[in-house]
């Protein structure tokens, strides 16, 4: 494989990579290889539970293990996939698009290959829709689209759902069709109540076996390979052992955190940055790693009485999906009845607060935030972990938007059959959720991360010193080398990212194909 010449490679082997080796190799004569940093599984009864399990998130054994700022005096966890799958195979299996209007917006900022219209097609490709066909719903595709059922609900999701009702909100059963919001059953990327389909197991699985298709797992990408401008193949460490692999194209999909993190070792990003480390610059583009956008998300939350722990039960169920007050924008807040959360993985700050391992509650998700954020380097060792500062609350409009959010939740727990599980709500009672400074000391407090980063790499046009790759997810200034992740995506999504990163997959590798 040393001396062998790819068509493709392609980095990371995740939500977009998968996708993005299925359809590229699908030509017999392209030689396409997928390297992936953490271990891969061929079958699906050589897969862990952990992976296979949708009701809970994988937060531990297939984990990259980051750690983000949240804001200057404050530093959490920031799980992210390393596993073939990515965090298709380890996250919480919501399956939602983005908004007609996201991808648009993309268009009328110059990126006209990525209006709504044209991936569209792609979203529709990716799909296997169990509950809703017609023109905006796929049929046969890898990723299987489930709904809960109402027999498959638990009491306080139930309870959750009736109350959203009661306080006015519109029923939404199908969370995925375009002029779709309100409330309704959680679009999740299962074929059944329990399993999770990865873009490893919806991918992969059916094209292990070509011929053209070479799959190098537990190997870490130190740096793209660059001659004269133009890429030749990629620096590579598996153990203890370094080694190059040679192509025509590197195509990047590592993420919003890996990926800006393997261009600046090659040399491509902020000249600055790459100077204090002693890295030669081959490409000076200040957009590398800048413009890193995350949804934040707080919550109320209730110590569970015992026996009313939901455990073993899918962390969400039913989700709300509406407008922020004075916004203009539908669905730019998003909030769910929570099962549990396991404060030692999430939430791991409310765990004195609450003086118990475990809560449910309301948790509410700013979905299109202000503050923006950060990926630096500290080494040009690629065991070392990059920063991640993503500068939570740094514009003031999202702590209206959360404090907004907060009282959303404590009034939707009201319901006694939310309050009567529960027995003490965690840091807020009557009188401190309507003080204005209680509410935002208990928002600095509790913000945590929903685990979408984004807009690390992101595509713009040329005049714009923002802008890391083109429409087509090329790296300006260099010959043969792409990006197609969610670290190119020029704005946030009304959604979670995970079905959108898997749409960036299907769409780089139509323009791909057509070069």
């Amino acid at each position: 494989m040393q001396g062998e010449i790819f068509d493709d490679i392609i980095i990371g082997a995740g939500s977009a990579g998968a996708p993005l080796a299925a359809r590229l190799s699908a030509d017999p004569a392209r030689r396409v290889a997928l390297i992936e940093a953490g271990p891969d599984y061929s079958a699906h009864t050589g897969t862990p539970a952990d992976l296979l399990d949708g009701n809970v998130m994988s937060l531990v054994d297939h984990d990259w293990r980051f750690a983000a700022d949240v804001m200057p005096d404050r530093t959490i966890r920031f799980p992210q996939g390393k596993v073939t799958g990515g965090s298709s195979s380890v996250g919480n299996t919501v399956a939602i698009r983005g908004m007609p209007g996201d991808y648009d917006e993309w268009a009328e900022a110059g990126n006209t290959e990525w209006s709504w219209s044209k991936v569209l097609p792609h979203f529709l490709a990716l799909e296997d829709d169990l509950d809703f066909g017609g023109e905006f719903h796929g049929r046969g595709g890898p990723v299987p689209i489930r709904r809960w059922r109402p027999g498959e609900l638990t009491v306080v999701q139930q309870s959750f759902l009736d109350s959203c009702l009661a306080a006015g909100y519109p029923r939404a059963d199908d969370h995925n069709h375009p002029e779709s919001t309100g409330v309704g059953p959680i679009p999740s990327n299962r074929r059944d109540a329990r399993t999770r389909v990865s873009t490893a197991a919806g991918y992969l699985t059916a094209v292990r076996a070509r011929e053209n298709l070479t799959i190098v797992a537990d190997t870490l990408v130190d740096r793209v390979l660059l001659r004269d401008g133009m890429v030749r193949g990629v620096a590579v460490v598996t153990g203890s052992t370094s080694g190059e692999l040679h192509a025509r194209r590197v195509v990047v999909a590592a993420g919003a955190v890996c990926t800006p993190a393997i261009l600046m070792r090659s040399g491509i990003g902020p000249e600055d940055e790459l100077r204090r480390l002693g890295i030669d610059v081959r490409v000076g583009l200040p957009g590398v790693g800048s413009g890193l956008i995350d949804q934040p998300r707080t919550g109320v939350f209730l110590v569970p009485k015992p026996g009313a722990e939901n455990l073993g039960k899918s962390t969400g169920q039913i989700v709300l999906r509406t407008a922020a007050a004075g916004s203009g924008r539908a669905n730019d807040m998003y909030y769910a009845m929570i099962n549990g959360f396991d404060l030692a993985h999430q939430f791991p700050h409310l765990r004195r607060a609450a003086d118990a391992d475990r809560v449910f509650g309301v948790m509410v998700v700013a979905r299109e935030p202000r503050s923006r954020g950060r990926v630096t380097l500290v080494s040009t060792d690629p065991h070392e972990q990059p920063r991640i500062e993503l500068n939570y609350l740094s514009d003031e409009s999202d702590y209206r938007l959360l404090a907004d959010g907060v009282r959303v939740c404590w009034e939707l727990a009201q319901s006694p059959k939310v309050r009567d599980w529960g027995k003490r709500v965690v840091m807020l009672d009557e009188s401190t959720i309507d003080s204005d400074d209680a509410v935002r000391a208990y928002v600095k407090a509790t913000v945590d991360s929903t685990y979408n980063p984004i807009g690390t790499a992101r595509m713009g046009l040329g005049d714009d010193s923002a802008s890391v790759v083109d429409q087509r997810c090329a790296v300006y200034g260099v010959d043969g080398l792409y990006v197609a992740d969610a670290s190119v995506m020029p704005a946030m999504v009304r959604a979670n990212i995970n079905l959108t990163a898997i749409m960036i997959g299907e769409r780089v590798a139509e323009l791909l194909r057509a070069e």
